[in-house]
């Protein structure tokens, strides 16, 4: 141990590594994209401002106060949410879910796991600007949160999905009990009135905001199912009608069939609601019944006759009213009906068969209902099988397909335009044939100048509330279009569609910038400055093309070099240089001891605004009675005069980028190395040792003392 204590002492220590935190980086803020996510508590739901589309899809429990002020594909805005918010306060220590998809199993709709939690809204959160730039303002009730890279090219996609608590506990019971969902927005995702948005960046955007607004309220909700059944089954959905009190459409009517129900979270006690139906010509209402979960302590009543249920809810009770259906009676003989989605004009069918041909005419009328044909007699059909072919209104023939025929319970397949029926003896057969019109398609393309991306596309129903599909556009030149991929359906319902464009992520090289975006046909014109369009799909303009086109827009960039001077023995440490920049980047550019050359930052900084950086003075220990300095030059040089360290450099103008090159220079007093010094203390320890009888020891010493010594002197 002694030999191992003195080998200790002897020796030359190791080069020290940079310290803990002394490595390098270079962190750019135009690659962060950030979200502020803020909660609000009203008094009332009359406080809340509801979403573009009001429909049955709205998650709120009672309708939401306050018309929507914002136009189709307007980014959510602080300052239009302060103006519809009376009555409503920040709501500190809530909590938002961040999540790849979103699925509804409950009453409200949630992100699917795993899910990423946003942290608390607090008081005093700075107000950041579009490029997330600190503002001369604070907000209460929120939490801004910086998005990884992952999540960032997630929402360049509109594959990121934000929603108001977790997905297990939306409405934060657990700790925050007693509130009830109001409306969330968040970026350009304010239409639908779930507890779900997507979220997604509007060009020359890099921070986005999310408004969530709950009520605080004591009693829980309860839910409404309404449902409709057949006695029979009749050959095709057909869909009933109801006028319905809780409904928050505006004429207050829903409809389903018998595969779909409708479904009403609405607060309990209060009006109670009333479900009318609105029985579809021919067909009978035979029963009517209302049935209750949990305790029972919902009430309900029923009337057969005017078709009437009426239910007061209570709190997390489910109550499903059923309206079972006849339909209508088939008289002898073969009876012919046909049904679409879509309206159109007069079809034709002819019966072949013997006797000749028999011609009917019918015409779809869209609604739910199928349409008897009329024409020939087909009562005194005689027992046999019957070929049907159907006939397009002039000129639609390429458009219109028969895709299915419903004998009661028989399905029977169409060969083109024609199926063949079977007429048996002494019992009505009821055929219904379902044609098919060839629908809208949309075509999204995407062109980018200057380099290659991979922009997207979002496609929502104007006037529903359903979250709607997405596609990817990756370039694969520059000015070159490609068409986006994605869920869009390649057959769109006729209709209005909002199309909303969204840019590739920016890079440290740069950004892109939305240079032109619209659709044909479109509407443009009547949205300025919202990077949107509204695209309408008819009969008469069946298919559209939407376009966006993108200008990469180059960063500026600042590349910073460490430099050592002057004496090595000087030095006594690792050199360390801090970058600091107004808009939030950062670098650091390290000399790690015993590297007596020069480093940079591991890479240069990019910036897509003008900013500051200030190049602080570098932390440079020095050794004993050693000085240092420093010495800075910026390239281009502003004026010809020399960068003063700490000093500022101005980012913007014409420049591309911005070199600095930072000097370190030590300078140290000539005399013995320190480790001499020691081997003169020891000089006469060997002599002593071998004089005590030590002599392995002292020889060993004294062997190590000639090394060292002839080291110095060859230094």
């Amino acid at each position: 141990m002694f030999v191992a204590a003195l080998f200790a002492v002897l020796l030359p220590a190791a080069p020290s590594s940079a310290r803990e935190g002394e490595s390098p980086a270079s962190i750019s803020a135009s690659l962060h994209y950030l979200v502020t996510f803020v909660a609000r508590s009203c008094d009332s739901f009359a406080g809340v401002m509801g979403n573009r589309v009001r429909d049955d899809r709205v998650e709120s429990p009672s309708a939401p106060g306050r018309d929507n002020a914002y136009r189709d594909g307007q980014a959510v805005d602080p300052a239009v949410e302060a103006a519809n918010s009376a009555g409503c306060a920040p709501l500190n220590g809530w909590h938002f879910s961040l999540g790849a998809g979103h699925e509804k199993k409950g009453q409200l709709s949630a992100v699917t796991t795993p899910a990423v939690d946003s942290g608390a809204t607090a008081a005093g959160v700075p107000l950041l600007d579009g490029n997330g730039q600190r503002t001369d303002t604070m907000i209460d009730g929120a939490v801004t949160l910086r998005l990884t890279d992952d999540q960032a090219r997630a929402a360049a996609r509109r594959q990121l999905w934000v929603q108001g608590g977790t997905p297990g506990d939306p409405l934060l019971s657990a700790t925050l009990p007693g509130y009830g969902f109001g409306a969330l927005r968040c970026a350009a995702d304010g239409r639908t009135g779930g507890n779900v948005q997507w979220l997604g960046f509007p060009s020359g955007v890099r921070h986005v905001f999310c408004y969530a607004y709950y009520v605080k309220t004591a009693a829980a909700p309860g839910m409404l199912v309404v449902r409709a059944r057949t006695a029979k089954a009749p050959g095709y959905p057909q869909r009933f009608a109801f006028d319905a009190s809780p409904s928050y459409t505006a004429d207050k009517r829903i409809s389903v069939d018998t595969t779909t129900d409708a479904t009403f979270v609405r607060s309990s006690g209060g009006q109670p609601a009333t479900i009318v139906s609105r029985t579809p010509a021919g067909w009978t209402l035979t029963d009517l019944g209302c049935g209750k979960s949990g305790a029972g302590r919902s009430l309900t009543t029923t009337d057969l006759p005017t078709a009437t249920a009426t239910v007061t809810l209570a709190p997390g009770e489910i109550v499903t009213c059923t309206f079972t259906y006849t339909p209508p009676a088939a008289p002898p003989g073969l009876t012919l009906r046909l049904f679409g989605d879509n309206p159109g004009g007069a079809f034709g069918l002819a019966v072949a068969g013997e006797g000749g041909i028999r011609q009917l005419t019918a015409a779809p009328t869209g609604d739910g209902s199928a349409t008897a044909a009329t024409g020939a007699d087909l009562a005194t059909l005689l027992p046999g099988a019957y070929p049907v072919t159907v006939t397009p209104p002039p000129g639609e023939a390429a458009l219109w397909s028969l895709t299915g025929v419903g004998c009661g319970e028989t399905e029977l397949k169409p060969e083109g335009m024609t199926v063949t029926v079977v007429v048996t003896t002494g019992t009505p057969t009821d055929c219904t044939l379902r044609v098919s019109r060839r629908i809208g398609g949309l075509e999204l393309r995407s062109v980018t100048v200057g380099g290659t991306g991979a922009a997207s596309f979002a496609v929502a129903p104007l006037k529903q509330g359903a979250p709607g599909w997405s596609g990817v556009a990756t370039t694969t030149g520059p000015g070159v279009a490609a068409i986006a991929r994605g869920d869009v359906p390649q057959a769109l319902p006729f209709g209005e569609y909002l199309v909303t464009p969204i840019p590739p992520v920016s890079t440290v090289d740069g950004s892109w910038r939305l240079s032109s975006f619209a659709c044909d046909p479109g509407r443009s014109q009547d949205m300025p400055d919202v990077g949107a369009d509204v695209v309408p799909l008819s009969a008469g303009e069946p298919a559209a093309k939407c376009t966006a086109t993108y200008m990469f827009e180059s960063a500026q960039r600042l590349q910073v070099t460490l430099r050592f001077a002057g004496s090595v023995d000087g030095r006594a440490g690792a050199v360390v240089l801090d970058v600091n920049c107004a808009d939030g980047s950062t670098g650091r550019a390290v000399l790690s001891d015993g590297d007596n050359g020069e480093a940079a930052l591991p890479a240069p900084l990019g910036f897509l605004h003008p900013t500051k950086c200030t190049i602080e003075r570098p932390v440079a220990p020095a050794a004993k009675d050693a000085t240092v300095s420093v010495t800075g030059a910026l390239d281009p040089v502003p004026g010809n005069a020399p960068l003063a360290i700490p000093g500022t450099v101005d980012i913007g103008g014409d420049v591309e980028q911005y070199t600095v090159v930072v000097t370190v220079t030590f300078e140290a007093t000539v005399e013995a190395p320190a480790q001499q010094k020691v081997l003169d203390t020891f000089r006469v320890l060997p002599i002593a040792l071998i004089g005590a009888g030590l002599a392995g020891i002292g020889l060993v010493i004294l062997l190590i003392m000639v090394v060292r010594s002839r080291g110095y002197r060859e230094e």
